[in-house]
């Protein structure tokens, strides 16, 4: 149930795991006389003792490199070996020897272990009915503790939030869903203020435009704004994002063409985004003020349905 990662220069390799010689492993595999490609791993049994081992390449000359690429060479290296742990049953507990760049691999870990599941043979962890939200099928610690590890965590965990929500079919992220779960994901964290408007609040607004989008459905529409104040001066002038956020967008009367149709649940992308960021920006305490608003409605077809020309 336990495992190792070791991401590894092929042209200096180290010693960072007691027990794992990564350059001597690799020269156990079938292979040739150039050095392996990034993201090229093999996996050991019983290396130490008792544990599980696969080694990634992060490339030939990886010391010279600039460092924006070192990085995304982690990231390759890490996912690459992770995606080969994710295929044994049993592996629970996965250190990573991040010594090469936390950051990174603590994104590449949480980011290549994300799989969205709905199917039912086995209980989805993705599933809104779940009264707690499910464990992770691995979980991740660095060999050595750091707060660029733990600040990978957040942003790859923030990423997945964004994923997870374009993901869901239309009829379990309908607007009022989404604020529900936003309201959920930001329990607890400080300087938080969550807001939800109704059409009401829309139409005194005069927002009329985004209330004609919502004709057609009977899903009631919602009007989100996560306001964080981090800054020191909490009325200095905040960052402002805007995502869209149609959770399903049909083309109304101008229907869309059918193949593909079932991608238009992810229209509410842009909202997913601007709240996954805001997320991540939030559990930092980022020394910002942030204001993200997205207005959220399906566009369907229907009897009261802006027509093209009416607007």
């Amino acid at each position: 149930s336990q495992a190792l990662i070791v991401p590894f220069d092929p042209s200096a390799p180290s010693q960072a795991v007691a027990g794992v010689l990564p350059l001597q492993l690799w020269s156990l595999t079938p292979s040739g006389d150039k050095a392996p490609k990034a993201g090229a791993t093999a996996t050991f049994y019983n290396t130490p003792a008792g544990k599980t081992t696969t080694i990634s390449s992060v490339g030939d000359g990886f010391a010279a490199k600039a460092s924006e690429v070192k990085r995304e060479l982690v990231r390759k290296s890490v996912g690459a070996a992770v995606k080969e742990l994710k295929a044994f049953e049993g592996v629970k507990d996965v250190v990573v020897d991040a010594s090469l760049d936390p950051h990174a691999a603590a994104v590449a870990a949480h980011l290549a272990l994300y799989k969205f599941t709905l199917k039912t043979n086995v209980p989805s962890p993705f599933d809104p009915r779940n009264a707690e939200p499910a464990g992770d099928k691995i979980v991740f610690a660095p060999v050595e503790k750091s707060a660029e590890w733990d600040r990978g965590v957040v942003y790859a965990q923030s990423q997945n939030l964004a994923r997870t929500l374009a993901e869901y079919p239309a009829n379990m992220i309908t607007p009022t869903a989404f604020t529900e779960r936003v309201r959920k994901e930001f329990e607890g964290i400080a300087n938080v203020e969550i807001v939800v408007r109704d059409e009401a609040w829309a139409a005194e607004k005069g927002m009329n435009v985004f209330l004609s989008v919502t004709h057609g459905t009977s899903e009631p529409a919602k009007f989100l704004e996560i306001i964080y104040k981090g800054a020191a001066d909490k009325t200095a002038a905040p960052l402002a994002f805007v995502g869209k956020g149609i959770t399903f967008d049909s083309g109304g009367i101008s229907l869309k063409p059918g193949a593909g149709m079932k991608l238009m649940r992810g229209d509410m992308g842009g909202a997913a985004a601007v709240v996954s960021a805001a997320l991540a920006i939030a559990k930092l305490q980022l020394p910002i003020n942030l204001v993200v608003t997205t207005p959220l409605t399906e566009n369907m077809p229907g009897p009261s349905a802006t027509k093209p020309g009416d607007m």
